[in-house]
């Protein structure tokens, strides 16, 4: 599928601040600009507009579009991106206005996701969302998946240029959805062996552009794609996690997050977000550079509750703690005291991340003794995989093991007739 344009497209951002905004509008400002330069365009200009009404045919009121018309006659751009959702009459509107292609905020991130797709089931999920996205706006006869002349906001589903209709539309969304089941139950099977071998499953979670990927890099040894660029890990990768002598888990690294990620994306990606339902455990990966890291936090947190997992075990990790003075560090060991502090970039407090992941993940395992006598020694690989062993000791009619185990691991030896004491 072909992203690249014969001449590098140059955009006129529109800022929109309405009345409820949170968020610090130099931090909207910055993450509006990373958003527009990961897909490769050349920014002009900004326009920010304070929104207090929503203007039905423009979005905005018909002053700003007199005076977005101007800046856009005077300017060599040839786009427009608004960093809020558009309806279809407003784009049209708009683009009838300005007489240039004009982008909503939806349409950005879709563009930068199909850039980052590379799995099957990738792909398939950001067709869905294009899809998704691309039906209500349907006029007339039709539109085309993939308009003729590139560039941002173009990059169709798929690698047909077709026209298609509502019903046509429909039935491949219904047909997306169907091999996106076929690739959860298969996420199923894997999961059920990994969970019948007693293999746990950590997360990474976090804002986009936390250092998910330069982490999961540093405690599995990898050597993931890393970027300050947004959205680089759009694909679900999981790798072997060794968190405590011979104890291994899986550590996946998902998609990042952002503030007000479209609706439309949640539910298209929701095959790949419901993995995370699964995990025993969250790693909640923050940014502690960023000067808003508390909002980006919030952002986070208001996606888990969405796809049902904020009340998951779950650690919060402060990267980039390289790029922090004494100072700015001690200020937050004080107010987080029950987070931990690491630099990916520069393994700093990764074998301690390990320990902290260990400890959580086994916080309700106890210590016993059980005693495997000769004819038992079938049950030796269970323990091994299901347990941890702190030390064997091999009588004269048995062997000894002391461990720590869940007490369901245990319940399960008890059925088998073992010999089990507490410590």
């Amino acid at each position: 599928m072909p992203h690249n344009t014969t001449h590098k497209e140059v955009a006129i951002l529109v800022l929109i601040v309405e009345k409820d905004e949170v968020w610090p509008v130099e931090q909207l400002a910055e993450e509006f600009k990373s958003l527009v330069l990961s897909t490769g365009l050349e920014i002009e200009d900004m326009m920010r507009i304070k929104l207090r009404v929503i203007n039905p045919a423009f979005f905005i009121g018909k002053g700003k579009v007199e005076e977005l018309e101007l800046l856009v006659k005077s300017s060599q751009a040839n786009v427009v991106i608004f960093n809020s959702n558009l309806n279809y009459r407003q784009q049209k509107n708009l683009e009838e206005v300005f007489g240039l292609k004009t982008v909503d905020r939806t349409q950005l991130i879709l563009d930068i996701f199909a850039k980052h797709a590379n799995t099957q089931e990738g792909i398939l999920q950001v067709e869905l969302a294009q899809l998704n996205y691309m039906l209500p706006r349907l006029r007339g006869k039709g539109i085309m998946l993939s308009r003729l002349g590139g560039g941002i906001g173009t990059i169709g589903p798929g690698e047909k240029k077709v026209e298609v209709d509502r019903r046509v539309i429909d039935d491949h969304i219904t047909q997306l959805k169907k091999e996106l089941e076929q690739v959860k139950q298969h996420r199923s099977v894997m999961r059920k062996k990994r969970e019948k071998e007693g293999i746990h499953i950590c997360s990474l979670v976090g804002y986009t552009n936390a250092g998910k990927t330069t982490l999961f890099n540093a405690l599995t040894d990898s050597n993931q794609v890393e970027s300050s660029a947004m959205f680089t890990t759009l694909d679900t990768v999981t790798r072997s996690l060794n968190i405590h002598k011979n104890i291994k888990a899986i550590l996946s690294d998902t998609v990042g997050f952002i503030y007000k990620l479209p609706h439309n994306l949640v539910e298209s990606f929701k095959a790949t977000l419901e993995e995370l339902k699964f995990a025993d455990i969250l790693l909640h990966v923050i940014d502690a550079s960023n000067e808003n890291h508390v909002k980006l936090r919030k952002s986070v947190d208001i996606v888990l509750k969405d796809i049902g997992v904020e009340s998951k075990p779950t650690i919060n990790i402060f990267n980039k703690i390289d790029k922090l003075s004494e100072q700015e560090m001690n200020s937050f060991r004080k107010e987080y005291p029950k987070d931990i502090f690491v630099s990916a970039y520069k393994k700093i407090n990764i074998d301690e991340l390990k320990e902290l992941i260990h400890n959580t993940l086994n916080a309700d395992m106890i210590d016993v003794i059980v005693r495997l006598a000769f004819n038992q020694m079938h049950m030796t690989n269970y323990l091994h995989k299901n347990c941890e062993i702190l030390k064997t000791s091999y009588e004269e009619n048995e062997v000894v093991f002391f461990i720590k185990s869940k007490n369901d691991k245990l319940d399960y030896l008890k059925k088998k007739g073992i010999l089990i004491e507490n410590l």
